[in-house]
């Protein structure tokens, strides 16, 4: 049956860079931020600062706020108002004292707020209107109406929001206690297109339609009850505020958030603005976000990636790991150290590549395929031991050769500069399967392929020789690389593994036999389905565990991949096909790219595609894995399913890729809050604050690998399911 590739044509991806004190730019000093076409200006107590490129300077200009309106810069400077046009200032008017906000009605009428005084601009001059309630702080003018001028409102601090009124103009108040306002405590103002005011408070948000109607920010979809402390709308309807816990967009009418960690240095966003091109300058105690709009495909974003993990992921003959950065959140200052799996996390990588080429014809891919699966070959050669498979190598110039564990990490006997490590788990053996497969078919010559059928025919005799384990150096059956039949089916112990296990020794045999043609491995495949029900194993191979143990996932559904695949018997293939449906059934919430494609691949069924296509498109572009928190959202579902197990509450639904706490595909992607524990109460709001399990490595020094993207799109590519 042919499938339907989904095109998901452009989208716009999201980038963004700080601006700190490492700037020049002390943050605390800084009192608004404002554009001029993509110039971005910057009022601080220390003067007015230019950022454009990427680079700040220092102008001549003073100013102690930035207005933006209607595509114009304005600066209030001391009692003065000006316009800025690239870097210099023009004065409009002077007055009596410090200029405090400004608003262009929508019919064009200009009105201006002193810390004393509303005044309305009259052929070229302003004139006094109205003095003003006790410490104001925003202005919103609807229109001029001469007759009443009740459209034009004011926002205290203390005395809270008013309405002009009446031929003899006075301040009418609208109180929380007669009117739908949420608090006396206002902040912000703006007039929409259709004249509605919206109001942002110390409590929450409110929409009033300037009579008797109001429209409450708890009536909101997924809008928080916090302080709202500044809000820009653009010409074309887009919304953007500022608020204690990071900055909500309201676009194309969805609600979207950019919180602490990927987005801003701070939650608390004291003034925002955005230019024409749909730039957001952000400002927080600890420095300036800039969100930058990119417009991407699919696969723009793929080459990205493909460039990226040559660049910073990659380390030693071609193995893909994690990078580790000294400094938050910059990763030139990453350093690459081998982890306890570097050959699965190389077979993934190395089989996006396979993916790539087989899709594009491109000769990069395939250099980066082959030292990816040379690196790996090397792991199996290095230990001295027929079959047998390291997890990691390093030499003398890594800065942890000759330490740790010193029973599992062995010197090289033909090269005394390299070392390598044992204990060698299955997951390993997943990652190696998997991409021996999948680069003989796609990539590999012929001389290659018979390198490939020999390593893997001496893993698997080693496997099949030591009653289906890996057996050490030491004489010693690893600790996980267990897939013996007495043990899987008769020890309790080995009751959670015992589906997962049976998926991949079978896994593991059809592989060898599509390598090497040797009915030996069938015939092995066929006695553990017939005397040890290894197929019935992998009926339900899936325990439903309440989403808190991960680490099978990304295995189970990489071993599925070849097995089914490999497999010609139709009647086993269903048998796999009925455990691989409920798997993803199980796991479909998490709206996994990878778990959605590997699903979509092998079955005729639905598998979200469009949900898997999103994710592709949420992910940030520099995978660092910033702290999250989400904790104050009204969107989000918790989970205490499992509390019974003396495990903290959990999402019920993950947020999308953006605001997760970034894992791979054998972690946690139900985390609500990670590495922003000094911020869970910053809301007034009595929430759920749980910070849910520890140690995920959220704290803006971590990365994760960018095949967590380049595998499933190139692989949905591959087998038409994406079609950009």
């Amino acid at each position: 049956m042919k499938k339907t590739s989904l095109l998901f044509g452009e989208f716009t991806q999201y980038d963004r860079k700080f601006i700190t004190a490492e700037n020049g730019l002390e943050p605390e000093k800084v009192t608004s931020v404002a554009f001029e076409g993509e110039t971005l200006y910057i009022a601080s107590a220390d003067g007015v600062f230019e950022y454009t490129d990427g680079k700040i300077k220092k102008t001549s200009l003073k100013a102690s706020k930035l207005f933006t309106r209607n595509g114009t810069l304005y600066a209030a400077i001391g009692n003065s108002l000006a316009e800025i046009k690239k870097g210099k200032a023009k004065k409009i008017a002077d007055f009596d004292s410090p200029v405090v906000d400004i608003s262009i009605a929508l019919d064009g009428s200009f009105w201006l707020i002193t810390e004393n005084m509303l005044y309305l601009l009259k052929d070229g001059v302003f004139e006094e209107v109205v003095d003003l309630p006790e410490d104001t702080v925003c202005l919103a003018a609807h229109d001029n109406k001469a007759k009443y001028a009740e459209t034009v409102y004011v926002g205290s601090t203390v005395e809270g929001l008013m309405s002009l009124k009446g031929k003899r103009r006075h301040w009418a108040e609208l109180l929380p206690n007669v009117t739908g306002v949420a608090s006396k405590k206002i902040n912000c103002l703006a007039v929409d297109g259709l004249g509605h005011l919206w109001v942002g408070t110390d409590n929450g948000l409110n929409i009033y339609d300037g009579k008797n109607y109001w429209f409450n920010g708890n009536e909101f979809y997924s809008v928080p009850d916090g302080s709202f402390n500044d809000m820009f709308f653009t010409p074309n309807g887009n919304k953007y505020f500022a608020t204690n816990t990071g900055i909500i967009t309201l676009i194309e009418g969805k609600i979207s958030y950019y919180s602490f960690g990927a987005w801003l240095m701070h939650p608390t966003v004291t003034n925002i603005s955005v230019s024409d091109k749909g730039t957001i300058a952000a400002v927080t105690p600890r420095g300036i976000s800039v969100i930058i709009p990119l417009c991407m495909t699919l696969e723009q974003k793929a080459d990205h990636y493909d460039e990226y993990a040559v660049k910073y992921f990659t380390r030693n003959e071609g193995y893909q790991v994690d990078r580790c950065l000294k400094k938050y959140g910059d990763m030139e200052s990453g350093v690459l150290y081998n982890s306890d799996n570097d050959g699965l996390f190389t077979g993934l990588y190395c089989a996006s590549q396979c993916f790539r080429y087989a899709v594009t014809g491109d000769e990069k891919a395939k250099a980066n395929a082959k030292r990816a699966v040379e690196a790996m070959i090397k792991l199996t050669e290095v230990t001295g031991k027929p079959g047998f498979t390291a997890r990691a190598t390093r030499y003398t110039d890594d800065e942890f050769f000759g330490q740790g564990n010193r029973e599992e990490w062995h010197v090289c006997e033909d090269n005394p500069e390299c070392e390598w490590l044992g204990e060698t788990s299955s997951d390993e053996m997943t990652g190696h399967y998997f991409a021996y497969g999948v680069y003989y078919d796609l990539v590999a010559d012929e001389k290659e392929k018979e390198k490939i059928a020999k390593v893997v025919k001496t893993i698997t005799d080693h496997i099949i020789e030591n009653n289906f384990h890996l057996c050490d150096v030491d004489g010693i059956p690893t600790t996980w690389a267990n897939w013996e039949p007495d043990l899987l089916n008769n020890d309790d112990r080995w009751y959670y593994e015992r589906g997962t296990n049976s998926l991949e020794i079978l896994s593991f045999l059809k592989t060898t036999y599509h390598v090497t043609g040797d009915e030996k491995y069938n015939k092995v495949f066929d006695m553990l389905i017939k005397d040890h029900h290894y197929a019935m194993n992998c009926i339900q191979y899936k325990c439903e565990d309440g989403h808190v143990a991960h680490i099978d996932d990304q295995l189970d559904f990489t071993n599925i991949y070849n097995l089914i695949t490999y497999t010609d018997n139709n009647a086993h293939k269903e048998i796999f096909k009925m455990g691989l449906t409920h798997h993803w059934a199980y796991e479909r919430v998490e709206r996994s790219p990878f778990f959605n494609i590997v699903y979509g691949s092998l079955t005729n069924n639905t598998c979200d595609i469009e949900e898997a296509a999103k994710s592709l498109s949420e992910m940030n572009l520099d995978f660092i894995r910033w702290p999250v928190y989400n904790s104050y959202r009204k969107d989000i579902v918790w989970d205490t399913e499992q509390e019974a197990e003396g495990i903290p509450p959990q999402l019920k639904y993950p947020v999308e890729y953006s605001s997760r706490a970034l894992v791979n595909y054998d972690g946690n992607q139900f985390i609500c809050d990670s590495g922003s524990e000094e911020f869970v109460n910053i809301n007034s709001k009595e929430v759920n604050r749980t910070s849910t399990l520890p140690g995920t490595g959220a704290d803006g020094k971590g990365t994760i690998m960018p095949y967590v993207y380049l595998l499933p799109y190139w692989m949905g590519r591959y087998h038409g399911l994406l079609g950009d």
